[in-house]
């Protein structure tokens, strides 16, 4: 079982990660700071009862989100809240959503905010391979700023490393790059990590080697089946990670709620990925 640092970390992510088995199915549901309106997130807080019903362990959110929609996080037996702290214009479309091809961030809320709004958590990004290198290294200042409040506070420091910057190349999901950034990671404070999946369970294995915390892929793109979202959690599963964090492969699916309960199913309870494209036909 993962040690924390003091008692309110650990209440906190216990309502993330399952405390027994240290694992959790994670809805990424913050798309629309960053993108705005996407498919998928048109009725908040519909979409949010609705995938907590179907099994989603807790939801990363905007601070808005976490505002308008208190109620799906109030109660007995609600899902776990972690809250997006930044914003970046990496994800937008440079030629239809005036977005740039490298992208900057910066933080749009502090941790005394997250608890003001009763998170369990808070998650920032960490893009590394900048081509300015004091952008890298602004970057994990407030990184770092973010994982001290954590501590002071008894919140959850959940850290996204990216490899994005233009000194990348054409290949992010480089397994050695992001093993690199989920190293650093936990050496800045992380309790749980949210990182790229490199595409196969054994060149996983390098991410999982280099992190002592608990990992959770992010799902990227809408992938272009339904059995490819599968083999990407299953896989990373049996290289050590603990679940997912993952957004649109959910909210875009055709049946958003099996999808759901299949995801959970295959975190939770080791369902193969022939029976759960099965439950999915």
């Amino acid at each position: 079982m993962a040690h924390y640092s003091n008692t309110g970390k650990t209440i906190r992510l216990g309502r993330v990660l399952d405390p027994k088995s240290e694992r959790a199915a994670v809805v990424a549901f913050d798309h629309g700071v960053h993108l705005g309106a996407i498919p998928g997130t048109l009725t908040p807080g519909q979409t949010l009862e609705t995938l907590a019903a179907a099994g989603a362990d807790a939801f990363l959110v905007s601070p808005g989100v976490a505002r308008e929609f208190a109620s799906v996080f109030a109660g007995r037996g609600a899902p776990g809240l972690v809250l997006r702290l930044d914003w970046t214009n990496r994800w937008r479309d440079e030629a239809t959503a005036l977005g740039n091809p490298e992208g900057h961030g910066r933080l749009i809320g502090s941790v005394e905010d997250a608890a003001r709004l009763g998170a369990d958590a808070v998650l920032v990004y960490m893009f590394i391979g900048y081509e300015d290198p004091d952008v890298e290294a602004r970057q994990v200042a407030d990184v770092a700023q973010v994982a001290q409040a954590c501590e002071t506070l008894g919140i959850g420091c959940i850290i996204e490393p990216m490899p994005r910057g233009s000194r990348v190349g054409d290949n992010p999901y480089r397994s050695d790059y992001i093993a690199l950034g989920a190293r650093m990671a936990c050496e800045l404070g992380a309790d749980i990590l949210k990182t790229d999946y490199s595409g196969n369970s054994q060149t996983f294995t390098q991410v999982i080697a280099a992190s002592f915390r608990p990992v959770l892929i992010a799902g990227g793109p809408k992938t272009e089946s339904l059995r490819e979202a599968l083999d990407m959690v299953h896989g990373a599963l049996a290289a050590g990670a603990a679940g997912m964090f993952i957004g649109r492969n959910v909210f875009q699916a055709p049946d958003p709620t099996l999808m759901m309960q299949t995801l959970s199913q295959i975190i939770h309870h080791d369902l193969s990925v022939d029976d759960a494209m099965a439950r999915l036909a």
